[in-house]
């Protein structure tokens, strides 16, 4: 499986895992917002429609000028929406039909030079009226604003009027001063700037005429095509809001859920834990999630349970991975460790145990987790973990009373001593120390099992795993962390430590599973 397809079943995964809470959050949020919103208040529009028709404007029509003319209606577009046309707006309404006002709105295609006004109120009038206010205000506003400039362009022409007469006096003047005194060709030469001077003066009354014509006639270069049309009503359906709002927490929750999950990092499919672990480290079982009736204390201990086969199914097919991996070697020392705390190592060091011990072999557990041992709790088992005992020469494991577990095969001997005096606390575990105790024991039982403490947690573990003939590294759905794995497998290869292959625990996907024949063996004792 690619990376992709990795990524898009644990976001698949993830989405499943998610959408009972999603829906539940949607719900409420729908709920909460119906019950906040109550009835809508009615609302009315009515549109209306006019054309620009100043020359920026009409260049829509033409590929040179278009950008101009779009920015230009865009301008105008923008203008009638802001907040200071809507209060002139209110400004000219009456007063009752300005507190039903509610918005003024404009839309413009970008093929004509033609705005669409809008007008949304609590009341047909109001909106209609609203519209056609809206109108004469934005004519109004146009033709100030062309008279303003027209005024202005009239002021410079009319005072480039004034200095051209003043320049054609003085050429008259200047004419006549040499007329008597001055050649044919200087008085040619003032003649034709006179002449141009006039031609000048003669484009200066064209241009103020038309300026003065359009000042009169231009009406704010604007065309009304459509007065306020009949409004309708387009108030919010009470349902509307509130479940645009649900579909819109629907969607943030699950869109969470997923980040969240590839934030954490968290292991949930097989093929993730492939990923980290490479081709090389198999999967020996798959250990699904137990029932909540064996998921405490000494109910975990799974093997030999009539009402538990479903459970212990796993175990027994870890024992035949193993088997088949060592091909039946005997004696066998078997170490379980994992990355970190509360993966499921102890548990399943003692259900294979007990499955080993089935098949006819004599099988010794040996808790090596010195900080946190666990095992002699799983089978209720009264005394102190002798682990330092038997590396320090303290009992003999083949003399011994140990607590002893009988099975329909061979027994189970759990390395746990009633003495009171024996070697406590945390003590450094010597490579050389731990191999003569693993050598000592190997001679009483055909398979040894060492519960080990977590790689990340305590050097100890890299210890026991090097001293003995399997390491199985087991790994709990929803809690390893794919960083964790591969810091742990990192580091075991770095002490040149092989792992023989990884134990799936609280696996909660039945097509996942390495061991199908078992829910047929068993059934489902629910």
């Amino acid at each position: 499986m690619n990376e992709d397809e990795l990524i898009t079943r644990r976001a698949v995964r993830a989405l499943k895992r998610a959408a009972p809470f999603a829906f539940v959050a949607a719900s409420l949020a729908f709920a909460a917002a119906f019950l906040v919103a109550g009835e809508s208040d009615p609302e009315f529009k009515s549109e209306g429609a006019i054309e620009l028709t100043d020359d920026r404007a009409a260049g829509i029509s033409s590929s040179r000028s278009r950008t101009d003319a779009l920015q230009e209606i865009d301008g105008r577009v923008q203008r009638i929406e802001g907040a200071a046309f809507f209060a002139e707006v209110l400004a000219v309404l009456e007063a009752d039909q300005a507190t039903q006002m509610l918005d003024i709105s404009a839309t413009a295609n970008e093929s004509t030079p033609v705005i669409k006004v809008s007008a949304t109120a609590s009341t047909p009038s109001a909106a209609v009226a609203g519209v056609n206010a809206a109108i004469s205000v934005f004519i109004a506003d146009r033709d100030d604003e062309l008279t303003d400039r027209l005024e202005a362009e009239l002021a410079s022409l009319r005072g480039q009027r004034e200095n051209q007469l003043l320049d054609i006096d003085a050429l008259s003047v200047e004419i006549e001063s040499i007329r008597d005194t001055g050649t044919q060709s200087e008085i040619s030469i003032l003649e034709n700037r006179t002449a141009s001077s006039l031609a000048r003066l003669a484009d200066y009354d064209t241009a103020i005429q038309e300026r003065e014509f359009l000042a009169d006639s231009a009406n704010g270069q604007v065309r009304v095509i459509n007065q306020a049309g009949d409004p309708s009503d387009v108030a919010t359906n009470p349902i509307a809001r509130p479940l645009q709002l649900a579909v819109l927490v629907l969607v943030l929750a699950l869109i969470g859920a997923v980040l969240f999950n590839r934030l954490r990092g968290r292991l949930h499919l097989l093929d993730e834990v492939r990923a980290v672990a490479g081709p090389d480290i198999p999967i020996l079982a798959t250990v699904p999630k137990f029932r909540k009736k064996f998921r405490k204390g000494g109910a975990a201990v799974v093997v030999g349970r009539r009402n538990a086969r479903r459970e212990a199914e796993a175990f027994r097919y870890l024992r035949t991975s193993i088997e088949v991996a060592t091909d039946n070697e005997i004696p066998l020392v078997v170490a379980f460790t994992s990355s970190g705390a509360n993966e499921g190592k102890s548990v399943t060091a003692a259900n294979y145990a007990l499955a080993t011990a089935r098949a006819d072999r004599t099988v010794s557990i040996l808790d090596g987790d010195l900080l946190n041992s666990s095992v002699a709790d799983l089978f209720e088992a009264e005394g102190e973990n002798a682990f330092l005992a038997l590396m320090n020469g303290e009992v003999d494991a083949s003399t011994e009373n140990w607590h002893r577990v009988s099975t329909s095969g061979a027994p189970v001997d759990l390395m746990v001593s009633r003495k009171m005096a024996l070697s406590g606390g945390r003590q450094e575990l010597p490579t050389i120390a731990v191999e003569r105790s693993l050598e000592k024991l190997v001679q009483v039982y055909d398979t040894v099992v060492l519960d080990c403490p977590p790689v990340l947690a305590i050097s100890d573990a890299m210890v026991l795993t090097r001293s003995a003939d399997v390491a199985v590294m087991v790994v709990r759905m929803g809690k390893t962390t794919r960083r964790d794995l591969d810091k742990a497998l990192i580091q075991l290869a770095q002490n040149k430590i092989e792992i023989a292959g990884i134990v799936i625990t609280h696996s909660v996907d039945d097509s996942e599973s390495y061991y199908g024949y078992g829910y047929a063996y068993g059934g489902r004792d629910d």
